[in-house]
């Protein structure tokens, strides 16, 4: 298809659903992947759902600017959030800026890809069903999105759960291996050295005093990890995503994802992304990154990052080899996740969970859920992922 023909059809179904304000399946034709069916409808569900109420934000417009603030498209500099501002920067994005990046990113892809395609063979993929991170990511959000709004009576304390103290609240009381707090009511953390009254600090325990904060001791990675990252990296985690049909109760997991963390950084958000294989051989691939996609000022141009760190066979830090490792415990954190998943937010369609393997009494303890999701470069099936997405869209739909 040439870009001309690939931007017809984007155009085409945009404005169709833009329009017609009609569900998913009316546009109906068996030349049209459903992938692209998904893409392009849960971009204009974007703008339908802008002003509607979010289940974290007062309305979806406000969640994007929040969550969009640090998120910079490749080679341009430019945060995804100034698009946000209100529904017609919003649309303006999608139906110019859009298109022209897409544009100008298979033009860069043509050259540096390795796959070698044409420059029209990367826009039709760039634009009508990219399957980047952001792409997923930003489809999960929606789906969420759409669902809490349609669904708030029967699931608004379900998506409660996202609420990082509450959450270890109701998992607590539940008996899921949620991380422990401390039980006093508040702490006090002072320089040593500072005089005068001045670097002090007093934070109030959210479980026991109604405050704002969560105190918890440090977790240490388990053996197993720290062999594998550095002795001063954070604690690693394993980002293990589960969702429910909507014709079914049963929870299945969609990617299991090892982020290996970087040398002296807090958390593991900077980190080496291995895709675990759950299904079968539950060893790690070679590590990728999305780094580029948060790299502010001239960083952002950097157009050799993209490829370079797409190949971490060896961790950087550490020097070891994390590529093959079969990972021992895949089947526990499954069985964990899904039970947290049906006992606390047996409803919601899709969640991301932060697992962490310690050396703690309880090995494997849930920090969070993440309800608007990303997959961490993890491997997933596409055609289920679709078949799922486009199934949740009709039926919210409805």
């Amino acid at each position: 298809m040439s870009i001309g023909q690939t931007l017809l059809l984007y155009y085409r179904i945009f404005f169709y659903y833009l329009y017609s304000g009609k569900g998913i399946n009316t546009y109906s034709t068996t030349e049209i992947d459903r992938r692209i069916l998904v893409h392009i409808y849960s971009l204009v569900l974007v703008i339908r759902l802008f002003s509607f109420p979010h289940y974290r934000a007062k309305c979806y417009g406000d969640d994007l600017r929040a969550n969009l603030r640090n998120v910079i498209v490749p080679f341009t500099g430019i945060p995804l959030s100034i698009f946000c501002l209100n529904k017609i920067f919003c649309l303006f994005f999608l139906i110019f800026i859009y298109p022209l990046w897409a544009f100008i990113g298979s033009i860069y892809l043509s050259i540096y890809d390795p796959r070698k395609k044409s420059i029209d063979q990367h826009f039709y993929e760039q634009l009508l069903k990219p399957n980047h991170w952001f792409a997923t990511w930003r489809i999960n959000c929606t789906i969420v999105a759409y669902h809490s709004y349609k669904k708030w009576k029967q699931t608004k304390e379900q998506y409660a759960m996202e609420d990082k103290g509450r959450f270890l609240i109701e998992g607590k009381k539940l008996n899921i291996p949620v991380t422990p707090v401390l039980d006093i009511p508040r702490i006090m953390i002072k320089h040593k050295s500072i005089e005068g009254g001045m670097g002090i600090n007093v934070y109030d325990n959210f479980a026991t005093n109604y405050g704002d904060w969560i105190i918890q001791k440090v977790f240490s990675n388990s053996d197993f990890i720290q062999h594998l990252v550095t002795s001063d990296a954070p604690l690693s985690t394993v980002r293990v995503i589960t969702s429910r049909d909507p014709s079914s109760s049963s929870i299945k997991v969609k990617t299991m994802v090892f982020r290996a963390g970087r040398i002296r950084q807090k958390t593991d958000h900077n980190a080496i992304f291995y895709n675990i294989d759950f299904n079968s051989s539950h060893r790690l691939s070679s590590g990728t990154t999305n780094r580029h996609w948060y790299q502010t000022g001239l960083k952002s141009f950097d157009t050799k990052s993209i490829w370079e760190e797409q190949n971490y066979s060896v961790h950087p830090d550490s020097h070891e080899r994390i590529e093959g490792i079969k990972w021992p415990n895949v089947n526990e954190m499954i069985q964990c996740t899904c039970q947290a998943h049906a006992k606390l937010c047996p409803n919601v369609p899709i969640i991301g969970w932060d697992v962490a393997w310690t050396n703690e009494d309880r090995p494997l303890m849930l920090l969070e859920l993440n309800i608007s999701c990303n997959f961490f470069n993890g491997h997933f099936d596409i055609k289920e992922y679709t078949n799922f997405c486009y199934e949740w869209f009709h039926t919210l739909d409805v």
